[in-house]
């Protein structure tokens, strides 16, 4: 059933701020399928790339601006595809990067629209890609993670509110990103950790605050899978438990109510794959059920209904259909489903913009045959250490971005004055990686420290002679900076072990004191005197 509605939802208006820019952000990141604010793509078997929807910026592709609800070729050679706000992004076989439609800059006020209707090399060597409101985040094939676009709310992670017009480096040993359609950010590294940024206003970044972070913070473990929606996050844990936070006005966090948490809550089990569009959800369990929640004012949870969820007082997932792959929503009423049978579906709004829609159907309807399924097992997944496995000579230590001061404190080492590259962060004293090992060269308590970069590991090896790289020992810093954790896995002596570090302007500080722990060195202070003292002819002695 097809019905043309011409109405703006003044609902949406009276229940939250809303800002015009809706996207999907997928949990189906690898994917084969995507929904954007008002377009859909769709990856066949062949690696032909096929779009249909909105046009007006040229998010289709297909070298004009016109809206079409039939399906068009657009390239070939595709593996994933990620639609955002009026705009697309596609990665072919030979992991090039490519987009088209409206560039990030037409959204500001005064400025001139410009539009590629057709696909443009963006970058090379990429292994996934999110496509948000008006950004887009990177992942390439060594786990670094870029980003460029809008930056408003800090959500491109790089510690600015600077709008970036070329990718910038973010952040390492990422395996999976997605991007809000507003203005957030969410990230796993290989240790199925889970990492925030942007805005936060509703919680969504679920740290436990409403403060926005500029910089990338962790939020949880065990992670294999996440997704966002427009001030919400849903993410799956290693044992198929789906966790939900941020904005629940509609009930699309699925947890039965419609009432905003700043914390994770676990919302149901046994999910292999999510999805998210601005206020609706939905899952796909292991059996191949899928499961969809949230706002459906537009018929886009598929249930046959035309109604919000949470008026009838059931903010809770609900069965759609089985035989279900993979799962896309995108901006206000956008879904599809893949089934295993390569058989793409569609329902909800079918031809939308922000607010209105003028095709609506909210029961699943045949789109096409022959999409290509995605290749889950040649997605990189975490790598989870089970409880009692990890790092145990240390106390296991969350680090946050900070602000880091120079140190003011007098050094001394061996009774030697010594001038280091010393930031104090949250009252410790972080000392250059490098300068340490250096000055305690020639020493019995000497140390090497060595990076592997396809592993994105630092090692220190005890007792062995420092090599020089260069960029030691430039003396103290002057004025304060912003510190980021250190993204590295960190090994002492060939062992796993878990130390607090910062990364400033490329250098990575450790706090002194545990070095000196690690080692086993002498580390004292004289407050009368201001002075850290380093003995390498004692051991070290705890606070």
């Amino acid at each position: 059933m097809k019905k043309k509605i011409l109405s703006i939802i003044l609902v949406i208006f009276m229940v939250i701020p809303v800002f015009p820019v809706t996207v999907s952000a997928l949990g189906d990141s690898f994917s084969t399928i995507s929904t954007g604010l008002d377009h859909m793509m769709a990856v066949k078997n062949d690696g032909s790339l096929w779009a249909w929807g909105r046009n007006e910026g040229g998010q289709l592709g297909d070298g004009t601006t016109t809206n079409t609800l039939i399906p068009v070729k657009i390239m070939d050679d595709v593996i994933q595809v990620s639609a955002g706000y009026k705009y697309t992004m596609a990665i072919k076989s030979d992991k090039s990067l490519w987009t088209w439609g409206c560039k990030f800059n037409v959204l500001r006020e005064g400025t001139i629209p410009i539009y590629e209707t057709r696909p443009v090399k963006i970058m090379d060597d990429v292994v996934q890609v999110s496509a948000g409101g008006c950004c887009t985040m990177a992942v390439k094939s060594d786990g670094s993670l870029w980003g460029w676009g809008y930056n408003y709310a800090g959500q491109l992670g790089d510690g600015t509110t600077i709008d970036r017009d070329k990718p910038v480096k973010i952040m390492d040993d990422v395996i999976q990103v997605s991007l809000s359609p507003y203005e957030h950010t969410m990230a796993i590294k290989s240790d199925g950790s889970l990492w925030g940024w942007g805005y936060n206003g509703n919680g969504q970044l679920g740290d436990g605050t409403r403060e926005a972070k500029h910089s990338p913070v962790k939020i949880m473990d065990d992670v294999i899978q996440v997704t966002t929606g427009f001030y919400q996050t849903m993410a799956i844990k290693g044992d198929g438990s789906l966790w939900g936070w941020g904005y629940n006005g509609f009930g699309q966090l699925g947890d039965g109510t419609s009432i905003t948490k700043i914390n994770p809550v676990k919302i149901m089990d046994d999910v292999v794959q999510i999805s998210m569009g601005d206020y609706h959800s939905a899952a796909v369990k292991s059996d191949g059920s899928l499961w969809t929640w949230g706002m459906n004012q537009f018929g886009q949870l598929g249930d046959g209904t035309i109604i919000n969820s949470w008026k009838k007082g059931s903010p809770a997932p609900k069965k759609i259909m089985d035989n279900v792959a993979c799962v896309s929503l995108g901006g206000i009423g956008g879904a599809m489903a893949l089934k295993n049978n390569g058989t793409l579906w569609g329902w909800g709004a079918q031809l939308q913009d922000c607010f209105t829609a003028e095709v609506v159907n909210p029961s699943p309807f045949k789109i096409m045959d022959g999409v290509k399924t995605p290749d889950f097992a040649a997605i990189p997944k975490p790598v989870i250490v089970p409880p009692g496995d990890g790092p145990s000579d240390f106390d296991n230590k969350t680090a946050s971005t900070a602000v880091a001061t120079p140190t003011a404190s007098n050094v001394i080492v061996n009774g030697k004055n010594t001038a280091f590259d010393a930031y104090n962060i949250n009252g410790s004293n972080y000392f250059k990686l490098r300068d340490l090992a250096y000055a305690l060269n020639g020493t019995a308590k000497q140390f090497e420290v060595g990076f592997d970069g396809t592993k994105n590991a630092i090692s220190l090896t005890s007792g062995k002679p420092y090599t020089k790289v260069g960029g030691e020992m430039t003396g103290k810093s002057s004025g304060g900076r912003t510190a980021a954790p250190t993204s590295s896995k960190i090994y002492l002596d060939g062992k796993e072990v878990n130390l607090t570090a910062y990364n400033i302007d490329g250098n990575n500080y450790f706090k002194l004191r545990d070095i000196g722990q690690a080692f086993n060195f002498g580390v004292t202070w004289d407050g009368a005197r201001n002075t850290i003292a380093i003995d390498t002819g004692i051991g070290y002695t705890p606070e």
